[in-house]
């Protein structure tokens, strides 16, 4: 049959080296020190590990079998720098078609006479999803330390700016004032919660397995080896949770929660962006961050570089839509045909690597957000009075019902009383001190006390010290 010469054939080197730059931007424009375990070669040197370490294992019960001399010569081979990426390509491109024999024959060649030791009584995947399980535990861990760091930027802002009154909204109108630190305080605990979640993850979800072709120890069992007990010694050697039964691959579902918690997590931090992106519109400015020297915010329009658009804040909101498509990927990949099929390989390749990069990537440049913009006091101030203290007829009405008033009654004055201080610009305290209704249960100093908004903040500063109190420097590891 003749070649396609679209497509590469089996040795087409050219192919391959005109296409061998990274198409996805993940692992340039987006790259965290996350990238240096899910790149290419973070994977493959997770791969050999698992070589590696399994010799050892069976070595150190049954040094008959793995003589402790050739398993130490597979360890010293183990490496990226002597079974390289390329030598892994050329051999799988050329030779065997497929790339877990291909670092086999590599790793083997590499170990001199000691390598028909490598792979003893392994399946493909017994490699691949314990440098997987690797791989998920390095970056999970990666991943609740940036969570940390970032959940106490946002209680260090909510402690700077805990005794400043501001306005609260709600569906984009304004709602009744707190602490301007407020919000950072409820984005340190909703953060404290996905820590919590990945942690679990973590502890419970990452499972490499050592059990053969479909789970059952089958090679190793007729090789009278007892093969839980070499599985419970790589597990001790790697640091990684074995799961209790699998089939050629531990249950789908790990990966499925892993990465629903982390767009859940991105979802986050998306919201936090959101947040502060609002507060930064020109219209509002109660948030500014200004442009380090030489930053451009707009190629057409100069004075943008004064403020700068919020393209931080609109990356992490872009990214935790490209988040969430991952998840619903795993959870379609939970199912497979029988013991195992490559239904999901393409998925885990490209949705593992490329979330845990992004994740981190948004987190960190949540914290330099956080860290970077500050508070514009006069425009709180102002947007704080924007409505005359009319804000404050929600806690007007509560007292008049308190002192007696019919609740619908006390409703509907406050409103109108609210109406009139906005349409005439009046102050609220102002509106109410000539309602002859409400001098029958409320005195001028009442009136005014109530209606000061710079004291209706509610326990948002108690709330604030509590979060910090039980969160700030905690670290879940």
């Amino acid at each position: 049959m003749k070649q396609d010469p679209k497509r590469p054939g089996k040795s087409d080197t050219s192919y391959h080296q005109r296409h061998a730059q990274a198409v996805s931007p993940v692992g340039t424009r987006y790259s965290t020190r996350m990238s240096e375990i899910f790149c290419e070669s973070g994977y493959l040197q997770s791969i050999l590990d698992v070589e590696a370490e399994s010799a050892l294992a069976i070595s150190s019960i049954y040094p008959a079998r793995i003589p402790k001399r050739d398993a130490m010569r597979i360890r010293n081979a183990a490496s990226i720098g002597k079974v390289t990426p390329e030598a892994v390509r050329k051999m799988e491109r050329n030779v065997t078609r497929h790339e877990m024999a291909a670092i086999i024959r590599v790793l083997a060649g590499k170990s001199g006479s000691s390598g028909k030791y490598v792979h003893y009584t392994m399946t493909s995947a017994d490699a691949t999803e314990t440098a997987k399980a690797l791989q998920l535990k390095k970056g999970l861990s990666i991943l609740i330390g940036t969570a940390e760091g970032l959940r106490d930027s946002c209680i260090n802002a909510a402690l700077e700016w805990k005794d400043t009154t501001a306005i609260m909204r709600t569906h984009g109108q304004h709602a009744i004032p707190a602490s301007f630190g407020f919000p950072f305080a409820f984005f340190a605990h909703s953060l404290q919660k996905h820590i919590d979640r990945m942690s679990y993850d973590l502890e419970n979800y990452v499972e490499g397995k050592l059990s053969g072709a479909v789970g059952t120890y089958d090679v190793s069992t007729d090789e009278g080896l007892d093969g839980f007990r070499i599985e419970r010694e790589l597990s001790r050697r790697l640091g990684i949770k074995m799961s209790e039964l699998s089939t050629q691959v531990p249950p789908r579902e790990n990966i499925a929660f892993i990465i629903s918690d982390i767009a859940a997590f991105c979802g986050r931090l998306e919201a936090i962006a959101h947040y502060i992106k609002t507060l930064k519109r020109s219209e509002i400015l109660e948030m500014m961050e200004t442009p380090d020297k030489g930053t451009v915010g707009s190629s057409a329009m100069p004075h943008k570089d004064i403020y700068g658009n919020p393209f931080m804040e609109e990356r992490i909101i872009s990214i935790a839509r490209t988040v969430r498509g991952f998840a619903l990927t795993t959870l379609e990949s939970v199912t497979s045909e029988d013991m195992r099929d490559l239904s999901a390989s393409l998925s885990d390749r490209v949705i593992i690597s490329e979330a845990f990069v992004l994740a981190d990537y948004s987190a960190s440049m949540m914290d330099n957000v956080i860290k970077r913009i500050e508070m514009v006091p006069r425009n709180v101030k102002r947007n704080l009075n924007m409505t005359e203290g009319a804000v404050a007829a929600q806690r007007i009405m509560s007292r008049l019902v308190r002192k007696g008033m019919a609740r619908h009654k006390a409703r509907e004055i406050t409103a109108n009383a609210a109406r009139k201080a906005m349409e005439s610009k009046t102050s609220y305290a102002e509106i109410l001190l000539n309602d002859k209704e409400i001098w029958k249960f409320l005195s001028g100093n009442e009136i005014n006390e109530l209606a000061d908004v710079s004291s209706y903040t509610g326990k948002s500063r108690e709330l604030i010290e509590a979060m910090a109190k039980r969160y700030l420097g905690k670290r879940n590891g």
